[in-house]
């Protein structure tokens, strides 16, 4: 294993491992809904991720830096969803009926969304990825290494929703942990946009 692979896949770990919005997505429709409807979120966040691999193999790193316009108002995108969303997931009393309308395909959109204006998650395709890949490098090993980045997040997204429902009675006593997940996208939201207006 040579030294930039090495590096690359303590990258990959750590990144993976960082809470972001993508995680809490899964964490609270795992909690929500289900482990099944966690799982499938955990793919929708990652196939999004998967679309970017594929984007960078083409070279969009290089469109965004020289039109970073196009990666501003991605941002931007990003935070009104998640202001969107922090007002869905928002903890309100809900009838048993209207717990069992969650669409699988719904949840894996919503979660494939995420990710596509995650900053997180672009930031690493055009900043930190190019970083590893060596001199000469071709289309393919962009795949090779986004693929594994990608795998990375599948494997740490499921353990997350798997291990959600080990921990669903504690957190159901714990009724100020519903609020974290809504507050941590607000903040993140709030954030973005006031990096963008600065």
């Amino acid at each position: 294993m040579n030294s930039l692979l090495f590096y690359f896949l303590i990258t990959v770990f750590i990144v993976n491992i960082t809470p972001g919005p993508a995680m809490m997505f899964v964490l609270r429709q795992s909690q929500s809904h289900g482990v099944k409807i966690g799982l499938i979120s955990a793919l929708g966040v990652e196939f999004g991720v998967f679309i970017y691999v594929i984007l960078t193999a083409l070279g969009i790193g290089v469109i965004f830096k020289e039109y970073p316009i196009i990666y501003n108002v991605i941002q931007i995108c990003g935070a009104i969803y998640l202001l969107y969303l922090s007002y869905q997931i928002w903890p309100r009393k809900r009838n048993t009926s209207s717990a069992l309308k969650i669409s699988a395909h719904g949840v894996f959109m919503r979660g494939v969304f995420i990710n596509l204006t995650n900053p997180k998650i672009v930031l690493f395709f055009i900043s930190l990825l190019p970083q590893f890949i060596p001199e000469g490098h071709a289309p393919e090993i962009f795949i090779l290494y986004g693929l594994i980045f990608n795998i990375g997040g599948v494997l740490f997204n499921s353990l997350v929703a798997i291990l959600s429902n080990v921990v669903t009675k504690w957190l159901k006593k714990s009724s100020w942990y519903e609020y974290v997940p809504p507050i941590l996208f607000i903040v993140i939201s709030i954030y973005s946009i006031i990096q963008k207006l600065a």
